[in-house]
């Protein structure tokens, strides 16, 4: 346990380091010069020659996404990309690949230039095995991941109309899922539930924000997950066919289904912006 939090450590606090650092040296306001209507009179249509328009950054980011996820390591599985029911039993991996989501990012700025602000996240990602390949004659596995996190992100720009952004988060996962398994020989299929069963992870993800005008704007990036960093567990429950979460190696007699897993994945995501509290600001010289 103490090495596994050791290597959680060693990832996350590099990477919270760099946003720190980075975030104290960026950000500013966005200043254009150009010919903008008095709107002291409205009825006077008249024009401010040589104004200049200062665009504050967001007080308020609301971020919402929908990603397709390819796991990585033991999150993929190796029987011609689908579920082989005998390297699940055997605990090898976690018997799919493929899958998709959606994820919801409140981002807080923590000082008037707002490039450095606080992520509070939650989302929601489905695995199957089954989900862009044909079905397997050994059977089926599907996952389901919900997750809570909180973080640090540097928006390079905040200001500015493209706004590129890094983050990472730590988060709180909560993984079930279902698995059927056919025997060969008699045809049978076995159904194996797996109960909820709670870990701690982290996300990092990068990409862009295009802001469409003060109020809305499209995103897309990268992300890389690990959901079960800590607290890796594969205990040997009374019910064969209901069991917990098994990712962790055990020494000794062998339970069915566990070995060390990691449940590491990337996604692709894309999705839109609502920003609160821009305003515009003119100033005529």
């Amino acid at each position: 346990m103490r090495t596994v939090l050791n290597r959680s450590i060693l990832i996350i606090l590099p990477l919270l380091a760099t946003i720190l650092m980075l975030g104290c040296s960026s950000g500013g306001y966005r200043v254009e010069e150009g010919n903008y209507k008095d709107t002291t009179y409205k009825s006077t249509g008249a024009k401010l020659k040589g104004a200049y328009k200062i665009r504050s950054a967001p007080s308020f980011t609301l971020q919402v996404d929908i990603a397709a996820n390819l796991g990585m390591a033991e999150l993929s599985s190796n029987y011609a990309n689908n579920f082989d029911a005998s390297q699940f039993t055997d605990g090898e991996n976690f018997g799919v690949r493929t899958g998709f989501g959606m994820m919801v990012i409140g981002k807080i700025p923590f000082h008037r230039k707002s490039n450095l602000r606080l992520n509070l996240s939650t989302g929601f990602n489905r695995f199957q095995s089954d989900l862009l390949t044909s079905e397997s004659p050994f059977g089926k596995v599907s996952y389901n991941v919900l997750s809570l996190g909180a973080g640090i992100e540097n928006s390079f720009s905040p200001e500015l109309k493209i706004k590129p952004f890094l983050a990472g988060e730590v988060q709180a996962n909560f993984i079930s899922g279902r698995a059927s398994i056919i025997d060969q020989t008699t045809g049978e299929t076995r159904e194996v539930r797996i109960t909820n069963s709670f870990r701690i992870g982290y996300m990092v993800y990068s990409g862009l924000e295009f802001m469409l005008n003060n109020q809305y704007g499209v995103n897309f990036g990268l992300k890389v997950t690990n959901a079960n960093q800590v607290l890796k567990k594969s205990l040997n429950d009374p019910n064969p066919d209901e069991i917990s979460l098994r990712d962790k190696k055990i020494e000794g007699d062998k339970i069915e289904f566990a070995g060390f897993k990691n449940f590491t994945y990337t996604s692709i995501f894309v999705g839109f912006n609502y920003y609160f509290g821009i305003k515009n600001i003119l100033y005529k010289f």
